[in-house]
């Protein structure tokens, strides 16, 4: 890692823990172009935890083994909730060095929490010395990858899911790690939304997943280029040390990756461009099988858009307000409120 990228990371969970020290602990066919994601029509398969006793409302701080390694994860069950109805699951992913447990708050799901009933999950990456990190390297054998899969069982279990509603977004290496999520678990990740972190991985061969993505043009971090802090690097400073599988698929930038998305979704080759604002482009695919839209933000940062956290901008670059992607990826998850 580059002094300057390492620095940058830090200053992202210093930033991003002093902002939320005040705060409280898709469907498969394709929309009408510049709809949301229409939610699944398929009959809700109950799973084992409707109608079992299970947790209350509130927030919850769990442990579980998983590939012999004990993990943590935040659970956040909503008011009303009773466990007789299935209720969709949202993951949050959390960035490369950023606490797990802060991720709901800076990411705004508190502010959906009145809008949608859904349950959040929290998890976190295993430690490298004490920087939390995802294995979201494109490589087969992916502990990660298990483990989500281990906990979408465990919660199943205990909870009155929807498996037919799971989602999962992140910023930066959390948006790596959904992005390989939705290539690796697709009979079991109904849609992903990557924050400045969408990649596409080499031999995602399953299901169509819908893709909705946001990146600045302008993130020094995890460039729109491809270069930074991309999965593989990630992997290589905190998993592998030096000792990678060769050869590690490479990520050309967002742009490839999302083109990728577009072909793997069954979407006409070229996207239509819409001006959201004189510094936000929506592109999006039509003919698809499955929605596949990206948010181009020109001159953006290593940012999540409409979310301003204070002395941010000065490491990570512009945050624009013209749209709000937890707005946006919640509409897409869930539907229009």
């Amino acid at each position: 890692m580059t002094r300057s990228f390492a620095a940058g990371t830090v200053a992202l969970a210093l930033a991003i823990g002093a902002c939320s020290a005040g705060g409280d602990t898709a469907g498969r066919e394709a929309p009408v172009p510049g709809t949301s994601a229409p939610a699944s029509t398929s009959t809700t398969t109950l799973v084992p935890g409707c109608g079992a006793p299970g947790a209350a409302p509130g927030v919850y701080d769990r442990t579980m083994t998983s590939g012999g390694v004990e993990r943590r994860f935040q659970l956040t069950v909503p008011e009303g909730y009773d466990g007789t109805r299935p209720l969709p699951v949202v993951f949050a992913l959390h960035g490369l060095t950023v606490n797990y447990a802060i991720v709901p708050t800076v990411s705004g799901f508190a502010d959906m929490a009145g809008r949608y009933e859904f349950v959040t999950v929290a998890p976190s990456g295993r430690l490298d010395g004490g920087t939390p990190f995802w294995h979201a390297a494109p490589t087969d054998d992916n502990y990660d990858v298990a483990f989500v899969a281990d906990l979408l069982d465990l919660l199943a279990r205990e909870l009155c899911i929807d498996p037919a509603r799971v989602f999962s977004t992140g910023q930066s290496n959390g948006g790596q790690m959904s992005s390989v999520l939705a290539c690796r678990l697709p009979e079991r990740i109904t849609a992903v939304a990557p924050v400045a972190g969408v990649e596409f991985a080499p031999e995602c061969d399953g299901e169509p997943v819908p893709v909705m993505a946001f990146h600045g043009t302008d993130d020094t971090i995890v460039t729109y280029e491809g270069g930074g802090l991309n999965a593989a690097t990630i992997a290589e400073l905190h998993h592998w040390k030096g000792a990678a599988p060769t050869p590690v698929p490479a990520h050309h930038g967002v742009d490839a990756a999302m083109r990728n998305w577009a072909e793997h979704n069954g979407c006409d080759p070229e996207p239509v461009e819409q001006a959201v604002s004189p510094e936000v482009t929506r592109r999006s695919w039509r003919g698809c099988h499955a929605e596949t839209v990206l948010y181009v933000v020109e001159g953006g940062g290593h940012t999540w858009p409409g979310r301003v956290v204070p002395g941010f901008e000065t490491t990570f670059g512009h945050v624009t307000t013209d749209i709000d992607a937890t707005e946006l990826l919640f509409e897409f998850f869930l539907g229009v409120a």
